[in-house]
């Protein structure tokens, strides 16, 4: 009998279960002792770990009894315990989603997925889900996303427009490019097959941008066929992408050598792109003329960026392009024709030439029929602007920099940025423009100078060398670099020695027959750069002069010293000055020497096999004399440009 009754398990339990409960107790005693836990002598002196070690006593659940009449009990993590102790109190699915979102903020993803997971038991929680599956890509986990959206499903939480959104987008940024691709094209087609949901116009665009960073051409017009008329009718954004992603798979950078045959190809591609476009965007034009869609300047520009990897032909379309969609009719800043008078201004022409007469303009509206939609023209901006001026750089027509400029920053009252005001230099230097350069940089924004401005500033004077006030120029641009920027750039200043050397020709021919005068004049044109240079090369040298022999900055600061040395010789054993001018000259070069041979010794012992690099700009700006004949070169240049020791 006892052997047989421990055979079964709820016999034993049964027996065991009476055993105990014959010891003598009292009732309150004994649940006091099973309930309450055993405190150490450090939790007897806190009450806050007491009040702790209690609450997770109550973690024990019990489940429903099975058939036989025991009782089961599950221990609860600390993390379910609170996801209960929250879903006491969050009854709405608003709230719950709000409380999501909340500690998705605060980094706390499995709180946040276990509070939805109970939720879904009786509650329709699809924005909960949404935070998650964003959460997710916004963590650039791909499969976890996906993961998440298929157990939503599972949990009959029916997935709404708003969470293809998210996947589509979240798929647009992934760093899983090809798999983005596949995924998000598979659940799009999922979607145009289903009648539950139909992929809407915001879902094509959102599939089509994956398929532009992937550069899938194939999938991406594929995709593109989906669009219909009704509910996902194409919009600006539609054309944006398509354009774009043309671009981006045709302009391709090439790096390293490059075979003939390659660049051919390139070539074919380019030209293929841009025929595609302009297909594009006949459709565009009239859709736009029909009032279904709406110009916008980001549309405008991604075919204007399209046209400027073109040939000379396609970039001159920019200046049409914006004028048609954009209406740009800057003010007259010239004065009106003359009464009685048959002729133009020149001017004028120009005027027409930009802002052609079978456009509309905003100033002259062309006449439409009734009912019908007005035509909403883009509004200029700062990416229109620098559109612009890429083109005009381009194509060479620089001339027209400044009436586009104020068109834009005047009359539509655009503010440039960074990039619009190094875009404008950078025209200037294309066509040789060092007076303009000057001017506009003196009205540039000070938060918005980098060294690159005053770099592509000072390479424009260069350029502009045969321009008897080229070194006036670069000497303003100087001077502005110098009170506008805390530490001047010292490329800026090499290049401003190179600008004093190279402009020089109209010297040597106002005096074509005295060489000794015309040196004297170049000698005072190059002491004067010196003069100019020494105060931010002291603010320079206080700034880069304790750096270590190997940083690029202190390489610098003394290839500026070196190059102030060359020029220092050259007036000095030139005599291209009076010798009484020459004294301070003298001095500042046997400081610029110290510091030299002081750089050079230092690099010889951290590298004993360290040898003197010449600096390349020597031969290009002292040997060049512009072609003006044997009779005006010097017999010997000295060119010693070695540190020496003993500063002579």
């Amino acid at each position: 009998m006892l052997s047989s009754m421990f055979t079964c398990r709820s016999c034993t339990k049964r027996a065991f279960t009476s055993l105990f409960n014959h010891t003598p107790r009292h009732d309150s005693a004994r649940t006091f002792a099973i309930t309450r836990p055993i405190l150490t002598s450090t939790q007897s002196h806190h009450p806050r770990r007491y009040a702790t070690a209690t609450a997770a006593s109550e973690w024990t659940t019990q489940q429903d009894a099975p058939p036989d009449g025991t009782m089961r009990s599950r221990r609860l993590s600390p993390l379910e315990w609170a996801a209960q102790k929250h879903l006491q109190y969050l009854k709405d699915p608003l709230h719950i989603a709000d409380f999501v979102k909340k500690t998705l903020g605060k980094g706390n993803f499995e709180e946040a997925a276990l509070v939805t997971r109970k939720a879904s038991k009786n509650t329709d929680v699809v924005v909960s889900w949404n935070h998650l599956i964003d959460y997710q890509f916004q963590q650039d986990r791909l499969h976890a996303a996906l993961k998440l959206f298929n157990e939503m499903k599972k949990r009959a939480q029916y997935p709404n427009a708003q969470t293809y959104t998210i996947i589509f987008r979240g798929c647009a940024i992934s760093s899983h490019p090809k798999l983005a691709v596949s995924e998000a094209t598979r659940i799009y087609y999922s979607m145009l097959n289903s009648d539950r949901l139909k992929p809407n116009t915001i879902h094509m665009n959102a599939v089509l941008q994956v398929c532009a960073k992937t550069e899938d051409l194939d999938t991406l017009f594929s995709v593109a066929q989906s669009a219909n008329n009704g509910l996902r009718a194409p919009n600006t954004l539609t054309y944006t992408t398509i354009i774009n992603a043309l671009r981006y798979t045709a302009d391709k950078r090439q790096h390293g050598i490059v075979s003939e045959l390659d660049i051919a190809e390139l070539e074919k591609a380019k030209a293929k792109a841009i025929q595609q476009a302009k297909a594009i965007w006949e459709e565009v034009m009239s859709k736009w003329k029909d009032g279904s869609i709406i110009m916008d300047e980001e549309l405008v520009c991604a075919m204007g960026r399209i046209l400027l990897i073109g040939d000379y032909y396609d970039a001159n379309a920019v200046e049409a392009l914006i004028s048609q969609t954009m209406a740009r009719r800057p003010p007259k800043r010239f004065p009106p024709e003359p009464e009685n008078s048959g002729e133009r201004y020149s001017k004028t022409e120009n005027y027409n030439e930009i802002t052609p007469d079978r456009h509309p303009t905003s100033d002259n509206p062309k006449p439409q029929a009734s009912g019908a939609p007005a035509i909403s023209y883009a509004t200029p901006g700062m990416n229109s602007l620098s559109l612009v001026l890429s083109a005009l750089e381009k194509t060479g027509k620089t001339t027209k920099v400044e009436q586009y400029w104020n068109s834009f920053t005047g009359h539509h009252g655009v503010i440039p940025d960074a990039n619009n005001w190094n875009q404008l230099f950078a025209t200037l230097r294309r066509g040789k423009n060092s007076g303009k350069t000057a001017y506009y940089l003196q009205a540039m924004p000070t938060n918005l100078m980098t060294p690159k401005t005053f770099r592509i500033a000072m390479s424009t004077c260069l350029r502009d060398n045969l321009n008897p006030l080229a070194f006036k120029h670069a000497t303003d641009v100087l001077c502005t670099m110098t009170a506008r920027l805390n530490i001047p750039d010292l490329l800026v200043m090499r290049t401003y020695l190179r600008v004093a050397y190279a402009n020089k020709r109209h010297l040597m021919q106002a005096s074509k027959d005295n060489y000794e005068a015309a040196m004297l004049s170049w000698g005072e044109q190059l002491a004067a750069a010196l003069d100019h240079l020494w105060k931010p090369y002291m603010i320079a040298t206080r700034e880069y002069g304790d750096d270590t022999p190997e940083s690029n900055d202190k390489s610098e600061l003394v290839a500026l010293a070196r190059k102030m040395i060359a020029v220092s010789d050259r007036i000095i054993s030139g005599k291209m000055i009076p010798p009484e001018a020459g004294e301070q000259i003298k001095l500042r070069r046997n400081g610029l020497n110290r510091v030299v041979v002081q750089h050079f010794e230092q690099m010889v012992a951290i590298n004993p096999n360290f040898q003197l690099e010449k600096d390349p700009d020597d031969d290009e700006d002292e040997n060049d004399f512009d072609g003006l004949g044997a009779e005006f070169r010097p017999k010997k240049i000295i060119k010693d440009r070695r540190p020496r020791a003993n500063g002579r």
